[in-house]
């Protein structure tokens, strides 16, 4: 019952301990305000796939410290461009993994997480002054956990560029309607105790409006990046909150100066101030054509050159209100003394040094004429309260939290009341998070534990137990579900206290010596010896009396309990619903039964506790039947109370077996109704969740007795609800009390009801059954697979395919077990009729199976079929078995499937069009890496083509988005032909060498700075990579195919430096020639013929076509420089005497001809070139044609795979290549006076 009570005396010191409180660490980490979010709001997921994020190319809108915007691609549900903000995974994430340092989530991670929180906010998502959300992707990014944010994306640009590139075509009256829709935006903001934190146009974005009533331009502005933002605590909304830096010069100068940071009274109103301050600055820059505020001029003429801190020196030494006096002649001189007025009216509220003279940024908003607020949102606007709605019916609403505030974690939170609120809203998102994020989330709540010894670090310490109870992070291990619940208790996590001892009885584990669970080993002690199915109802009986004794003597300790006592508090079934109580409720509660007689002669009798409560309801909650009986004679009514609408008759369960009888009877006589509904009570000391009618509270509570009692009294039809209760938490012997009332009568039972659920609480199954956990499970199984409850549902559907879905905890698995045991065969084969008519092994095989515990079960399922019929393809719409695990990337199902032989190889075909192997299917889903090792281990052919591409696995795997770390651990565990090592390299090379010749050469800087497609820099890190390991280098000159080109060659011809002197590092011969006929050409000369090429096709004055705009005739010509110092370098005499005016004469590049013979190079200079027989000058060596037969093709030397699909960059550099090609051959040799100078 009470967790806690406290005398008149205590108070002071309570009131202490809550102001000690607010200096403990805040607990609201990053980790789990992410869960909430997720759990409490509707997003749309969508994968990194459908977003275009898995291209090779990149378009870049943005880049900050902790976070990248790329432009992504939308689908749904029309096709348009979002802006994709990604955290950034710093080196050390990249190297370490996620779980090497404490917490297991970075800054940028942290930053989005806030900006999810804040747009994901009702009001937030209404409001058409601020960006809008569309949806969030949570896919792995290389193996390592990431969040993304998906946003609208604005083609017109920050309110900044917007203004400085329209500079002229925009009027003082439009800019100051978008200054009145910013103020808009931040007074949503404001409203829900958000301080944006960086309130400036950079951060407003401009969107074309759809309509023009809305607003008096034809624009639409929003506020974005809320990164930086400051949320008020939910459980302290006034309290202390850290101050964050924004942008230099656009700060509030109380920040500048540093003060907000170190003042312990800095909350949520003293940052909304600053914001207010920034939005002054944000008027006078939107006013002024976009351009800083701040004017050189007011600076005097000094040596130095303007930056940042000689402005921030200045502003700091302005008397003063003296930005504000600078502001309000800003406004004088722009003309219209209408604007003029409007704006000095706004700077005078907003611009002052003193935080506490602002005015709030609704006041501010009323001094715009017309601020009539327009609200657009395409969600339903009755969503919310249904919600709500739902929410209350199940217990699930805070009463302690505004609806306008933020979602975020607090110590009233668990992470079972999470997970299921999720699930009722239709969030179930939690289960299916990457286990990786999980296990960052995991690391993130462990190094909140081990911050300190205070409540909010035991907290944490439970909630990890949870997580540990339900597999969250991939496990189900019951020593870390002790370890972290005896770490909650030594920290004075009061439940964890009460439930440790339990708890290791109920997992038949060796309980530690833990400071702080005296009560619980105390109490777990008095009970050992009941029989298990009267554990639970006595713990709560008992439980109960050993507080009402603690409190009686902390109240005989200090004065005689009489009638002149004062208030005292008590906690109702938790820490958080605290209740004042007069004296005669003292009394009643304590059974004082002179007392209570005392006090109803002399005062008041039905007088209420702060939560509505009157002496009957704490009469029945100290389990005295005389109080009880003696407060009904005297007339006191059973009424209900307000909170959570309980009635005496509910608290009927803190009575003992004996009184029960008596109690019962009493309280219905007296009107208590047995059909009286209260909302859910969260009764920390047991995890027991009770709701309902006192019917359902006595099945709750395992209170057989109870539920005897009521039954008698019950006129209405017995409720399915009844047995859902009995079933969810295995109550078997009060189950079978239940099923004679339903089956004789053929009263309909609803399938949500009548069959096998998993658990909600699992803590409070071991505190119910204790070491007799699976026996009562196995028994509750049996019971409802001998009355029929295991068949099917209504629709035809097994409820074990129903089941599968969602198990999470131990006790669900060895549940779902039990089940299989009790089921024939033909019921597990079963299949529905209709188009989704998967067997339930197929369902099985679809989970992401990271949990041990799945793996007998799919052992299990495997049993019923053949091998064959385990390949077979047709079982399944979506291909074979093996290929639904792997597209589920279902490791453990997997390998279970290998292992009993099933061919890694076989071809399946899936929707009866695509034709695909598990390899191929691995690579298309964006399995783990896991599961790739897994299938090479079991023979997967990586250089077998895919019949419907032509591409091998190989290729596929190259250039996808897996990290090159795990490439290389995958093909070293296990053997592999030489083939795969020279594919490998040659298609790495391949792909970086044809995308970065499309998307990087030949780009100016500031096309590289825009937004136009780029590469991503992965291709290049894996291709090093590659040459790094030994096993693939030592192939680096094996050419793909036989009398092919190596990689040095084609980089030579195709002029790419980089990759030139890449491969020459890494040990790549500079001597192999590459055959054509009887000839044989050497890297360095294939330069040289591009870069006569390029000369040539200038001459023809087809410079500037699409197939010669990715090469350059200095890229050409540093190539064929790299190549020669290398030659020179070995002293193998092949150019001996060769200069690179040689070289230049040779591609007859002019400008490099002239700048070597300036630095003193000679014409007359003499060197050997290959395949002529004497000595040349760089003049005699430009005359000599390009090659004694034809030039060699450029189509020959672009990396081709044969047969097999390039893509559509590669075929389109090819066809260029062939065109250009008839322009070019026939120009081999220059004119001899283009030689002179």
């Amino acid at each position: 019952m009470a967790l806690s009570f406290r005398t008149p005396s205590t108070l002071a010191i309570s009131s202490r301990a809550e102001e000690d409180k607010k200096n403990e660490p805040e607990i609201s980490t990053t980790a789990l305000d992410f869960v909430s979010a997720l759990t409490t709001s509707k997003f749309l997921i969508l994968g990194s796939g459908l977003l275009r994020l898995d291209d090779i190319t990149v378009r870049v809108a943005g880049r900050g410290g902790y976070a990248s915007i790329e432009i992504g691609t939308a689908k749904l549900p029309h096709k348009r461009l979002v802006a994709v903000k990604r955290s950034l995974i710093k080196s050390d994430q990249r190297l370490n993994g996620p779980t090497a340092s404490g917490k297991g989530l970075g800054k940028g991670f942290e930053q989005i997480v806030r900006e999810l929180r804040i747009l994901g906010h009702d009001s937030i998502k209404k409001h058409n002054n601020l960006v809008n959300l569309e949806g969030v992707c949570l896919d792995d990014y290389n193996g390592f956990p990431s969040l993304a944010i998906v946003m609208e994306y604005s083609s017109l640009g920050t309110l900044r560029a917007f203004l400085t590139e329209n500079a002229k075509n925009i009027s003082l009256g439009e800019r100051v309607d978008f200054v009145m829709q910013s103020g808009r935006g931040l007074e949503a903001l404001h409203q829900v105790k958000v301080c944006h934190a960086d309130i400036k146009i950079d951060n407003a974005l401009v969107f074309k409006s759809s309509t023009h009533k809305d607003v008096a331009s034809g624009w639409t502005i929003r506020l974005s990046d809320f990164g930086q933002s400051i949320i008020a605590s939910r459980d302290d909304p006034d309290g202390r909150v850290y101050c964050r830096p924004g942008t230099p010069l656009l700060e509030a100068p109380e920040i500048r100066s540093g003060q907000s940071f170190s003042d312990g009274d800095f909350n949520i109103h003293a940052a909304l101030k600053t914001d207010v301050f920034s939005f002054g600055l944000f008027i006078w820059e939107a006013m002024n054509k976009g351009r800083l505020y701040f004017d050189p001029a007011w600076i005097e003429s000094s040596d130095r050159p303007l930056d940042i801190n000689m402005m921030e020196s200045f502003l700091d030494g302005l008397p003063e209100n003296g930005l504000l006096s600078r502001a309000i002649a800003f406004a004088k001189g722009l003309g219209q003394e209408e604007i003029a007025d409007l704006l000095s009216r706004l700077f005078e509220v907003t611009l002052i040094d003193d935080p506490k003279a602002r005015k709030s940024i609704g006041d501010l908003m009323e001094l715009f004429p017309q601020n009539e607020k327009h609200v657009d949102s395409d969600t339903d606007s009755d969503s919310s309260i249904d919600i709500e709605a739902i929410l209350v019916t199940l217990g699930l609403e805070n009463d302690h939290f505004p609806t306008s505030s933020i979602v975020s974690w607090g110590t009233r939170n668990s992470f079972y009341d999470l997970d299921l609120q999720g699930i009722v809203l239709g969030n179930g998102i939690i289960a299916s998070l990457p286990v990786s994020l999980q296990r960052s989330i995991l690391a993130e709540l462990k190094a909140m534990a081990d911050l300190s010894q205070d409540n909010a670090a035991g907290h944490s310490a439970m909630t990890v137990s949870e997580c540990y109870t339900i597999g969250f992070g991939g496990s189900h291990d019951m020593g870390q579900v002790l370890h972290w619940l005896a770490a909650a208790a030594s920290k004075g996590f009061h439940k964890a206290c009460l439930l440790y001892h339990r708890v290791c009885s109920g997992l038949r584990l060796p309980p530690r010596d833990v400071d702080g669970t005296d009560e619980g080993k105390a109490l777990d002690l008095a009970l050992r010896s009941l029989p298990t199915e009267k554990y639970l109802s006595e713990r709560i009986i008992h439980h109960s009396r050993m507080i009402i004794e603690s409190a009686r003597n902390a109240m005989l300790q200090i004065a005689p309990v009489n009638t002149r006592m004062g208030t005292c508090s008590l906690s109702l079934f938790n820490e958080t619903d605290i209740d004042t109580l007069q004296p005669l409720h003292v009394a009643s509660w304590l059974g004082d039964e002179s007392l209570v007689l005392q006090l109803l002669e002399s005062g008041p009798q039905d007088t209420r506790s702060q939560l509505g409560l009157n002496a009957i309801h704490f009469a029945c909650l100290g389990g005295s039947l005389s109080v009880l009986k003696l407060l009904i004679e005297r007339g006191l009514p059973p009424s209900v109370a307000d909170f959570r609408s309980i009635t005496p008759l509910h608290l009927a369960i803190f009575f003992t077996s004996k009184d029960l009888p008596a109690a019962v009877q009493l309280l219905i006589q007296s009107g208590c109704s047995v059909e009286a509904r209260a909302n859910s009570v969260n009764f920390e000391a047991h995890d027991l969740l009770l709701s309902g009618t006192p019917i359902e509270w006595a099945i709750g509570s395992r209170n057989i007795t109870f539920v005897r009692l009521l039954l008698t009294h019950h006129v209405q039809p017995p409720d399915p609800v009844w047995l859902h209760i009995a079933i969810v938490d295995y109550y078997w012997e009060i189950l079978e009390d239940l099923l004679p009332l339903f089956l004789p009568t053929a009263i309909a039972l609803p399938d949500s009801h009548a069959t096998l659920h998993v658990a909600q609480r699992p803590f409070l199954h071991w505190i119910a059954h204790g070491k007799d956990y699976h026996e009562a499970i196995k028994g509750t199984v049996q019971i409802c697979s001998d009355n029929g409850l295991l068949s099917c549902s209504t629709d035809g559907t097994s409820y074990l395919s129903l089941l599968i879905d969602d198990l999470r905890t131990e006790g669900d698995f060895a549940m779902f077990n039990a089940a299989l045991d009790v089921s024939t065969p033909e019921d597990v084969r079963k299949r529905r009729a209709g188009f989704l008519d998967d067997p339930l092994i197929v369902s099985a095989f679809q989970h992401n199976a990271q949990k041990d515990a799945f793996r007998d079960i799919l052992i299990k399922l495997t049993g019923y079929y053949t091998l064959d019929e385990l390949e077979d393809g047709r079982m399944c719409r979506g291909g074979s078995l093996l290929g639904q695990a792997v597209e589920h990337d279902n490791v453990m199902g997997a390998r279970i499937l290998l292992e009993k032989g099933v061919d890694v190889n076989k071809t399946f075909v899936i929707g009866g069009i695509i034709l695909t192997n598990p390899i191929q299917e691995c690579l298309a889903s964006r399995s783990s890496p896991e599961m790739l090792s897994l299938l090479v281990q079991y023979g997967a052919d990586l250089l077998a083509k895919s019949p419907m591409t032509g591409l091998t696995p190989l290729h596929a795997l190259l250039t996808g988005r897996m990290q090159v770390k795990d490439i290389l651990d995958i093909l070293s565990h296990h053997q592999q032909p030489d083939q795969v090592f020279i594919e490998a390299l040659h298609r790495s090379f391949g792909t970086l060498l044809i995308l970065s010749m499309r998307y990087e050469a030949g780009m100016s800087s500031n096309e590289r700075d825009s937004k136009s497609f780029r590469l991503r820099n992965d291709l290049q890190e894996q291709f090093c990579q590659l040459l790094r390991d030994s096993r693939f280098s030592k192939f680096i000159d094996a050419p793909q195919h036989e009398d092919g080109p190596t990689m040095l060659q084609q980089a030579a011809y195709l002029a790419q430096p980089f990759l030139v002197s890449l491969l020459l590092e890494a040990g790549a011969d500079g001597t192999r020639r590459l055959k054509r006929d009887d000839d044989m050409v050497l890297p360095l000369d294939l330069a040289c013929m591009t870069g006569r090429g390029l000369y040539a096709a200038k001459v023809a004055g087809i410079d500037s076509t699409e197939g010669f705009a990715h090469l350059s005739i200095d890229d050409a010509l540093e190539v064929a420089t790299d190549l020669l110092q290398w030659h020179l370098a070995r002293n193998d005499g092949i150019f001996e005497g060769t200069t690179q005016l040689h070289l230049a004469s040779r591609i007859f590049h002019e400008e490099a001809m002239a700048k070597f013979i300036q630095q003193g190079q000679s014409m007359m200079a003499k060197g050997r070139w290959p395949g002529v027989e004497y000595t040349v000058t760089p003049r005699e060596l430009a005359l000599l044609p390009v090659h004694d037969k034809e030039v060699v093709s450029y189509a020959d030397l672009i990396p081709q795979f044969r047969d097999e699909l390039l893509g559509e960059e590669a075929m389109e550099l090819v066809r260029e290549s062939l065109q250009d090609r008839r322009s070019s051959e026939d120009s081999s040799s220059v004119d001899t006076e283009d030689l002179e100078y």
